[in-house]
């Protein structure tokens, strides 16, 4: 009989995410440390290649723990399988896929008493639970559904993770501004196009009428904004209200021959522009 193969690019779907292994164990569920596994496609293999060899292939193994027994290596993977009939959110167990014979394991241990029903299903969801940031399940999610949580919640593990880059950006701006209100100290500005002195009407149109570094509710509003929008592989400096933070830096007279000094080849060319409307003397 001869072998079905599936047609290459008949259906697209989403890449195989990047699995990492997560050290660690809790009761019931624990992910043993491992090398990353290979995947193999049956329909793709070679005829040589054994498919029942002595080796676990693909997904993750996972041990299930419960009332002292132990189903070790059970092989759990995501990304491959998104039932619509099913669908429901990716911490719940969407996206996952469990390998049958473990299943059909499970289900003889519920009849035979050894463990129940709700009992199986908690250990399902907590594989899922541990999985979720290894496999990474983010990426798969609705980025309006993981807003909308956030902000009932209050913060999420974005907004943890990015707290810092954001910090960074009030400390920046905090300085950033205060210079900007002494232009008698700072009398010349520079932006992403050219310098200006700071009084310059470009200077205050492209800055914040106003600027306080944000506290309490406003904080949490900010940092929100900030975490869920900015592309962290380009320019941190693009995200949603970005408008609100001083972008300008405001210098002293030494400060801005030698921002010039840096940006002026050896021939004398210049790579920054100076202002047509202000013609900062310099």
């Amino acid at each position: 009989m001869s072998k079905k193969r599936r047609t290459k690019g008949s259906s697209a779907k989403k890449p195989r995410p990047d699995v990492k292994t997560l050290a660690g164990s809790t009761a019931a569920v624990h992910i043993p440390e491992q090398s990353t596994p290979v995947t193999v496609d049956p329909w793709d293999a070679e005829d040589d290649v054994a498919l029942h060899g002595d080796e676990s292939s693909g997904g993750v193994g996972v041990d299930f723990n419960f009332h002292g027994v132990v189903l070790p290596g059970v092989r759990v993977s995501f990304g491959d399988l998104f039932a619509q009939e099913r669908r429901r959110e990716i911490s719940k167990g969407w996206g996952f896929a469990v390998e049958l014979p473990a299943v059909v394991d499970i289900l003889s241990h519920v009849e035979q008493g050894v463990i129940t029903a709700g009992a199986a299903r908690a250990l399902f969801l907590e594989a899922a639970d541990q999985l979720y940031g290894p496999f990474g399940c983010r990426g798969f999610e609705d980025p309006n559904e993981i807003r909308a949580a956030c902000r009932t919640a209050g913060g999420c593990v974005l907004c943890d993770e990015r707290r810092s880059w954001f910090e960074q950006l009030l400390n920046r701006s905090d300085a950033l501004w205060r210079r900007l209100q002494q232009p008698e100290v700072y009398p010349f500005a520079a932006g992403r196009r050219g310098i200006h002195d700071t009084t310059c009407s470009v200077v205050k149109r492209e800055n914040p009428d106003m600027y306080a570094r944000p506290h309490g509710d406003a904080y949490t509003q900010a940092l929100h904004r900030y975490s869920h929008t900015i592309n962290p592989h380009s320019d941190r400096d693009d995200f949603e209200g970005s408008n609100a933070y001083p972008s300008f830096t405001a210098m002293t007279a030494e400060e801005a021959k030698a921002w010039i000094a840096d940006r002026t080849g050896p021939k004398g060319g210049r790579n920054f522009s100076r202002c047509q409307r202000c013609a900062p003397a310099l």
